[in-house]
């Protein structure tokens, strides 16, 4: 009965701990509704003074606003590393991004990334208590949504103190990988409609991060963390290798880590503890 008890009562304290709302703001940019999940710390209601730092999280293709969440489980892994002194306490925003890859249309049909820079951001630091400066203002995401997170901040450095990623789209040569079995054949349709890729690569690579990182003297400092798993099934591993041999190659400061595991959530849930940390130590001016 007391062990019981004892476990209820755990359980209820992380319930509390946990508070993650949803909601939705008008995009005047888009035409539309976008839906947003915002994590808050457990003091936030109880320390109304209190500004924090925030996080804005991209999620993956074919995924929404609630998957940091009930898939990542990154809220539960957020109030563990808090209670154990590990990071402090901050706020996450997470957009729907659709199938985006959070990129303006090349035929301007659709303006995503402007949509994130110009009205969810803006809205989230007026909406919530934000300490909103650019080293306590990072992005991060997964797959699609760490292209986005890459590929924002190397575009917006200004803007954004701290970028991560895990399984990062990230494709050297895209031209090659059209043709590489398993890679991108499913994705086809989606980068000519996003990026016009049938008639030439141009708008492509004004959006990739491995051609942004060749000019690092605009980032500003911007401090960069991604990781991905040696046997992503994608072979983005062998995307973040290249970038990671890019950076090196200019003297950019960066961190990049490939650990055993295939491309998914069950893969980055195994190492948001890293790039969470990652953004607090940035957060943290360290």
């Amino acid at each position: 009965m007391i062990r019981a008890l004892v476990l209820l009562l755990l359980f209820s304290t992380e319930l509390l701990a946990q508070h993650v709302e949803y909601k939705s703001f008008q995009s005047k940019l888009l035409a539309r509704d976008l839906r947003y999940g915002v994590y808050l710390p457990a003091s936030y209601n109880s320390s109304p003074g209190k500004k924090y730092p925030v996080l804005y999280f991209l999620h993956g293709l074919f995924e929404d606003e609630t998957r940091w969440s009930t898939r990542g489980q990154t809220d539960q892994i957020m109030d563990r590393m808090i209670a154990e002194g590990k990071i402090g306490e901050f706020i996450v925003a997470i957009p729907f991004g659709g199938t985006s890859f959070y990129t303006n249309m090349r035929d301007g049909s659709e303006k995503w990334e402007d949509a994130i820079v110009t009205e969810f951001v803006p809205m989230i630091e007026s909406t919530y208590r934000v300490n909103a400066s650019r080293a306590t203002r990072g992005i991060s995401g997964t797959s699609m949504g760490g292209y986005g997170a890459l590929k924002i901040a190397m575009k917006h450095p200004d803007l954004f103190g701290s970028a991560s990623a895990h399984s990062a789209v990230l494709l050297q040569d895209l031209s090659a990988a059209k043709i590489a079995a398993g890679r991108l054949q499913r994705f086809q349709a989606l980068f000519d409609r996003i990026y016009g890729i049938s008639q030439d690569l141009t708008y492509w690579e004004a959006n990739n991060p491995m051609t942004l990182a060749k000019d690092t003297k605009k980032f500003n400092g911007l401090k960069l963390y991604f990781d991905c798993g040696t046997e992503d099934d994608y072979g983005f591993d062998i995307g973040a290798r290249q970038l990671d041999a890019l950076l090196t190659k200019t003297g950019y400061p960066h961190e990049t880590r490939l650990y055993p595991g295939p491309h998914g959530w069950d893969y980055a849930k195994q190492h948001t503890s890293e790039s969470l940390l990652f953004h607090w130590k940035a957060f943290s001016g360290k």
